[in-house]
């Protein structure tokens, strides 16, 4: 089996831990002061835990939109999914060209999570090609300690882009699976339908990696 500690998709779990913790409150703060804290960013608009708590599938990722006059746009995330026994998939490679109008100048670096609310939304994951708001429906996901959950949409979205949470849309955002960096992590050719139906398990030396991504599930659920 190759090794995994300098894969891609390594790296790739690794970032995608730290994205999902700032979308995130601090479930059980240790100190009065990371309760004020916790009860700020709920108040301004974190994820509610049950989102994440209650979803089929995650898809976190990162890109960049740059100026018409440059390249124009990139990024790369993975995707988990819940498993039967309600736990959650290895994650599965895919990369990132985002829609929409250019910038007019500078250089737009942003992070997204998708909560996906159905199964269908996770099946449509494990296509080579998918572009959110045209193949797979999206819309801005609740936030805050109130939020309510009336209406249950496909996809949830939630953004940040330089610090800031919400103001960027990602439809027309291509996804696409990276069965070439999937295949450096798993040592052998895999697909993500295999990925996210647990049809594969992650490598052990992987563990160090995936594992900051697991701590930060537990935290929420």
């Amino acid at each position: 089996m190759g090794s995994s500690k300098a894969s891609g998709l390594a790296k790739d779990c690794e970032s995608a831990a730290k994205t999902l913790k700032t979308f995130i409150a601090v479930p059980y703060p240790a100190t009065v002061q990371d309760f004020l804290i916790a009860n700020k960013r709920l108040d301004e608009g974190n994820v509610p835990k049950e989102a994440i708590a209650n979803a089929q599938g995650l898809a976190i990722f990162s890109g960049f939109r740059a100026a018409m006059a440059f390249a124009g746009s990139g990024g790369s995330g993975i995707v988990i999914a819940r498993l039967p026994d309600g736990s959650w998939s290895p994650p599965s490679a895919f990369s990132v060209k985002s829609g929409g109008i250019g910038l007019a100048y500078g250089l737009d670096v942003y992070d997204c999570l998708c909560v996906l609310n159905t199964k269908a939304s996770v099946e449509a994951y494990t296509k080579a090609e998918v572009e959110l708001g045209t193949n797979l429906a999206v819309a801005a996901g609740p936030v805050g300690a109130t939020a309510q959950f009336k209406e249950l949409k496909p996809v949830w979205t939630y953004t940040r882009t330089h610090g800031l949470y919400g103001g960027l849309t990602i439809d027309g955002t291509s996804i696409k699976e990276r069965p070439e960096r999937n295949a450096e992590f798993y040592g052998s050719k895999v697909t993500a339908g295999q990925i996210l139906h647990g049809e594969v398990q992650a490598p052990a030396e992987a563990f160090e990696h995936t594992a900051k991504l697991v701590k930060v599930l537990q935290s929420v659920e």
